[in-house]
């Protein structure tokens, strides 16, 4: 073994050259970063869309970023945190299998979903059915009938009160004949 071989070469670098690689190593340090933060927010709004197919989705990626030893895990979590979940649950559960809404936020407003004629026929009868004060349990039904079909989002209760003071005061003076 010669001396050359034994001793390692001492390599003198420029100092400009050692400024442009520690600046280029922060850039690509910057931008890991940054792609890190953009991929775990993506993921995370994954698990928290609720969507069977995006939830897996999200899993699987994270797994296959654990794989190649580039866990964002706890931004993750941290994201689910921030925006109101248990970030166990959020990992572990299909999103299809929690609730979609809360329990009492109302429903979408589907009245105009529902026909023209269904509506005024369901109406008619209902208004009749409560203005029966021959029999009180026509008016208890029609009284159940109505919010049930308010709760579920079909509101009639505004035709319902025209069609009754329809019935009982005439027709609007004020309203025109076509």
């Amino acid at each position: 073994m010669t001396a050359e071989q034994a001793e390692p070469k001492t390599v003198i670098v420029p100092v400009s050259t050692l400024n442009d690689m520690r600046d280029a190593n922060a850039l690509l340090r910057r931008r890991n970063s940054a792609m890190q933060t953009l991929i775990a927010t993506h993921i995370a709004r994954a698990l928290d869309s609720r969507e069977k197919g995006r939830w897996v989705a999200a899993v699987e990626l994270a797994k296959g970023l654990d794989e190649a030893d580039s866990n964002i895990d706890q931004q993750v979590d941290d994201w689910l945190e921030e925006n109101g979940w248990d970030p166990r649950s959020a990992w572990k559960t299909p999103a299809d299998l929690t609730p979609h809404a809360e329990p009492w936020a109302s429903k979408p407003d589907i009245t105009t979903d529902v026909p023209e004629p269904v509506q005024r026929v369901i109406v008619e009868r209902l208004a009749d059915m409560l203005l029966d004060r021959g029999d009180d349990w026509h008016a208890e039904q029609a009284r159940r009938f109505t919010f049930a079909l308010k709760a579920e989002g079909a509101d009639l209760t505004r035709a319902i009160e025209k069609r009754i003071t329809a019935l009982t005061l005439g027709p609007d003076p004020s309203d025109p004949p076509f």
